[in-house]
Formats: structure tokens, C-alpha cells, sequence
């Protein structure tokens, strides 16, 4: 009967896997397509004067200590944070996570492979989900204030300034992270770069779809012309929208956020009083051999369900 009972639970488990996997992939599909055409409207292009170092502008000075093929990629991932997460951080998170992983597995007698997994979620995956979360967090504030940015550039032109004016103009009048960008296309601009190159790198470094639909406007007004402040109007009063309804939709899915946290911490939280009411109610689980994989499945379940939440909630506000 007991091996029944996980049969089943296993079976719905995989078959709720399956079906948030498929919801993601047919939400995602549309989606690539787009970013797949907007990558090859703004694929950069290597230009012969600029040397290889000169595109290392992190402010990170533990960057130099890096090989020079891991260099650029590093340097985008930084700046996809706005430079808030710096090297030095993310070794510390990594090697508090290393150690933490191995005090759980000598407390609580997970045994060599659980230990193992322990260590190496705390050394990689901790310090990779505090890059996202980073990430997330200057993404929502680039499409926040990128709008007004849009509107300067476009009453600069309508005054008669050239569009690099314009954009020079947008990087030293916008607060952070966008102007931070503009002044530094602007840079790649001063030190030889051409300026739809300096675009498509801007575009590959943020990672954002409204971007690369700013980058693509500007380059098709400077290849083929035509009104570039009416479209950069309509661009503005689209994400203007986009940032709108994507507010609205956090409202209505607060109820359900929010349960999702409370649903997420309950399991702690209790097994925390009844260890602080009964001390030793779960000396077994730490001290019976059988009680480590018990606990081990029991973090697995949690962690599975808090996923699957979050992977739900992050399609609904999509």
C-alpha cells in the first residue's frame, strides 16, 4: 500500500511537471520568435580599430583577474545588474553557501551524496538565482524609467538635435540604470565605435526586448528613413502601457502571491515551533539513518512545489 501511495504521488508530480513545461514552452514560443528576429536586426559587428580590451568597461576591478575569454561574458552578466553585484560579493555568497551546505550535511547526517548536493546549491545555485534576482530588479527599473528616456530623445529631435545629441542628452538627464547605458554607447561612440554598432551592443548587454525594438527603430530610421519621432512616440506609449498592465496584473495576483509565500514557509515555520516545544520530537530524522533520506525527500517536495509556484506566478504576470 505504501509503495502504492509514492507510485502516485510520483506519477502527479511528473504529470504537474510536464504540464507547467508545456505551458511554458507554448507561452515562450511567440516570444522567441520575436527575440530571434529583433537578435538578427541587432547583431553587433566587430570593428577592426577597437581592441578587445577596450569593450572590458566593468567597474569591477576583480574582473582583470579573470581569463581573457571569460571576460566579456562576465562583464555582461554584471551589467545586466546595473554593476550591483560585484565579483567579490558573489565569491563571499558562494563560499558562505559552500560552507553552509557542508555544516548541514555533518548536522544533520545527510550522508556523502546529499552533503554534496547541499554544497553544491549553496556554491552555485544561491549565488546564480542572487544574479537573477539582481538582474529582475534592474530590468524593472530600466522599463520603468526607459519611457522617459524615449520622450526626451524625441523632443530633442523635434528641437532639431541629431539623434546621437539626443541620445547624449537622454544619458545625462535620466536617472539610473538608463542613463548609465546611453552614456555608455555614447562612449563607444567617442573611442571609434559606429553607432549601430554601439546600439547592438547596448541591446545585447541590457537583454530586454523593448531595447532591442529601440535599437531596431533607430537603425532602420538611419538605413532606410523616415519618421523616427513618431515612431519612438508610439514605442513610448506602448511600454508606457506594457508597464501599466503589467502593475495591474501584480495587483490581482497579490491574494495569490502571497499565499504562495505563506504556503512556501509554513513547513519551516511549524517544524520550528514544534522544535522549539518538543526538542526532541525530530531527533530521529537526524540521528536514524532512514531519517536523512526522509528529510532529504521532504526538502526535495518543498522545493519542487515553491518552483512550480513561482514558475506559475511568473506566467501569469507575464
Amino acid at each position: 500500500m505504501t509503495l502504492g501511495i509514492i507510485f502516485v504521488v510520483l506519477a502527479l508530480a511528473a504529470a504537474i511537471a510536464s504540464l507547467v513545461l508545456i505551458a511554458r514552452s507554448n507561452i515562450d514560443k511567440r516570444r522567441a520568435a520575436i527575440g530571434t528576429r529583433l537578435r538578427t536586426l541587432t547583431a553587433p559587428t566587430r570593428s577592426k580599430v577597437i581592441a578587445p580590451e577596450i569593450e572590458i568597461l566593468s567597474p569591477d576591478p576583480w574582473l582583470q583577474s579573470l581569463p581573457e575569454t571569460w571576460r566579456p561574458r562576465i562583464d555582461r552578466i554584471l551589467g545586466s545588474t546595473g554593476y550591483t553585484v560585484t565579483l567579490k560579493m558573489l565569491a563571499i555568497i558562494s563560499g558562505g553557501g559552500v560552507v553552509a551546505g557542508l555544516v548541514a550535511g555533518v548536522v544533520m547526517h545527510l550522508g556523502l551524496v546529499f552533503t554534496l548536493l547541499a554544497v553544491v546549491f549553496g556554491g552555485l545555485i544561491v549565488p546564480w538565482q542572487f544574479v537573477k534576482s539582481a538582474k529582475s530588479r534592474n530590468m524593472t527599473r530600466f522599463t520603468q524609467r526607459f519611457p522617459d528616456a524615449i520622450d526626451l530623445i524625441v523632443r530633442a529631435v523635434r528641437a532639431g538635435l541629431p539623434v546621437l545629441a539626443s541620445m547624449e542628452a537622454a544619458g545625462a538627464e535620466t536617472p539610473e540604470p538608463v542613463g548609465r547605458e546611453f552614456r555608455r554607447m555614447i562612449a563607444d561612440t567617442r573611442i571609434g565605435i559606429t553607432v549601430e554598432e554601439a546600439l547592438a551592443r547596448a541591446a545585447m548587454r541590457i537583454g530586454l526586448i523593448e531595447f532591442n525594438f529601440f535599437v531596431a527603430s533607430i537603425q532602420l530610421q538611419r538605413e532606410s528613413g523616415g519618421n523616427l519621432t513618431e515612431t519612438l512616440s508610439t514605442l513610448s506609449n506602448v511600454l508606457r502601457r506594457r508597464d501599466e498592465l503589467r502593475a495591474k496584473t501584480r495587483a490581482l495576483t497579490a491574494e495569490a502571491r502571497l499565499s504562495a509565500m505563506v504556503l512556501a514557509a509554513m513547513p519551516f515555520v511549524t517544524a520550528g515551533a514544534i522544535m522549539v516545544i518538543t526538542p526532541g520530537y525530530f531527533k530521529p530524522l537526524f540521528t536514524d539513518p532512514t531519517g536523512s533520506y526522509i528529510l532529504g525527500a521532504a526538502l526535495c517536495s518543498i522545493t519542487f512545489a515553491m518552483l512550480t509556484m513561482r514558475t506559475m506566478l511568473r506566467k501569469a504576470m507575464a
